[in-house]
């Protein structure tokens, strides 16, 4: 990684003092007035609670602390539960704790667990360290089943472990597709307009599952996980894409006239894109959330097991629905 500052330098280098830290012993009301005395300027996220040595004990919203009951002890109400760094940290590990978690800022604290200052995200970015670009490449390798510890000098058979079975992932898919392929050989002999829009039609659903399934990876990033957030934003990705799939399947179907008389032929074309991309961006939408909900990385998983089940799926109805229509 290469960043525009020392990286060795240490966090302590880069705290800032904080305005927004409240008494331990206090009541919701008494921070508050104190808060005012200050003069806040900028935009309040966290309050960082400590005690009379000033050691670091928790952490309250600024949603809980407006929300709290005036005579409610902030101790009570604090997240004791902090991610924190200590001063004697380098830059490097810091930058890798933001990339790895959702958060806007950090304390820093001694060795004793006293609170030195903290650091937040626009400070870094301010310096040209670019959190969200490594982020994103992260994702980005991921996806297609990498991880960015490939790009370090580890051994090759280590990287052949690693990279092989999401690879064979798509050997298995090509063999299964070629497979119904052949048990549908009258169809495609029959109808060779069939068979020249394959490839456009398996590429169409892979690559609407690969927008839906980064949709969902994005909605994973979030600090809580809730089941009501994720089916509705899953249910409004899916009207999305079945509004895409029905634009593609009048396109395509349309286009195939051209090549052809066979109006027939056309029209399972445009049916097996529909269905396709249909059943597929189920599969991206909902793939990475069962993974996440079973403990297990979406991100290095689900694109190649998608990839899979759209391919073998898309080729499964559109030769089947081809095959009931024509013959």
């Amino acid at each position: 990684m290469n960043y525009a500052v020392d990286q060795k330098k240490l966090a302590s280098d880069y705290a800032v003092a904080i305005e927004t830290v409240i008494p331990l012993r206090a009541t919701v009301e008494e921070a508050l007035a104190d808060l005012r005395k200050k003069h806040i300027q900028q935009k309040i996220i966290y309050f960082y609670v400590v005690d009379e040595r000033y050691k670091l004990k928790g952490v309250v919203s600024t949603r809980q602390l407006l929300l709290a009951e005036p005579n409610q002890k902030i101790e009570e109400m604090m997240q004791d539960s902090v991610i924190k760094i200590r001063g004697s940290q380098t830059l490097k590990e810091v930058m890798e704790l933001f990339s790895a978690r959702p958060l806007l800022a950090l304390p820093v604290i001694d060795e004793d667990e006293r609170l030195l200052g903290m650091i937040d995200v626009q400070m870094l970015t301010d310096e040209s360290i670019d959190v969200a670009d490594m982020r994103g490449r992260s994702d980005l390798f991921q996806v297609i089943g990498l991880t960015l510890e490939d790009g370090k000098k580890i051994p090759l058979s280590q990287s052949y472990r690693r990279r092989m079975p999401w690879i064979l992932c798509n050997v298995f898919s090509g063999m299964i597709c070629a497979i119904i392929s052949g048990y549908y050989e009258l169809v495609l002999g029959k109808f060779l307009l069939l068979a020249f829009f394959i490839p456009l039609v398996l590429t169409l659903s892979e690559s609407t599952s690969m927008q839906s399934m980064t949709q969902s990876l994005l909605f994973l990033r979030r600090p809580r996980f809730a089941w009501k957030t994720a089916l509705a934003r899953g249910l409004r990705e899916w009207q999305l894409m079945m509004i895409i799939a029905i634009s593609l399947a009048i396109i395509v179907a349309g286009l195939s006239l051209f090549w052809g008389s066979a109006p027939q032929a056309s029209f399972a074309i445009g049916i097996g894109i529909f269905v396709g991309i249909s059943s597929s961006v189920v599969f991206g939408i909902a793939l990475p959330v069962l993974l996440h909900r079973l403990k297990l990385d979406p991100k290095v998983a689900s694109g190649p097991v998608v990839l899979m089940l759209a391919d073998m799926i898309t080729t499964a109805f559109y030769l089947g629905f081809a095959t009931w229509l024509l013959l």
